[in-house]
């Protein structure tokens, strides 16, 4: 089937709204919204330790904690920040 995804980062990046989408082939909706966050996490990936997107190294300092604490805040600013959809461009 095919999908149109948008992806990108929200507050002060902009978020999907400025995005133009991009069309996939995917077997359904779920695994087309999974490959739109993964999309969405290499934008994260690639401005991480910049624009005050931490690394897990820079929240074990900045918040005194262990790596596994700072891998699971790590992992929760990331979701934080993603901005993601799919739909469908088959016809209904």
């Amino acid at each position: 089937m095919k999908f149109e995804i948008r992806y990108a980062l929200s507050g002060g990046f902009g978020g999907v709204e400025n995005e133009d989408g991009k069309e996939i082939e995917a077997d359904d909706l779920e695994k087309a919204e999974r490959i739109a966050w993964e999309s969405a996490c290499e934008v994260y990936d690639s401005y991480e330790g910049t624009s005050g997107l931490r690394t897990v190294d820079e929240i074990i300092v900045d918040d005194d904690c262990s790596e596994k604490e700072a891998e699971e805040t790590w992992t929760e600013e990331r979701e934080s920040w993603l901005d993601y959809e799919a739909r469908s461009l088959e016809a209904k």
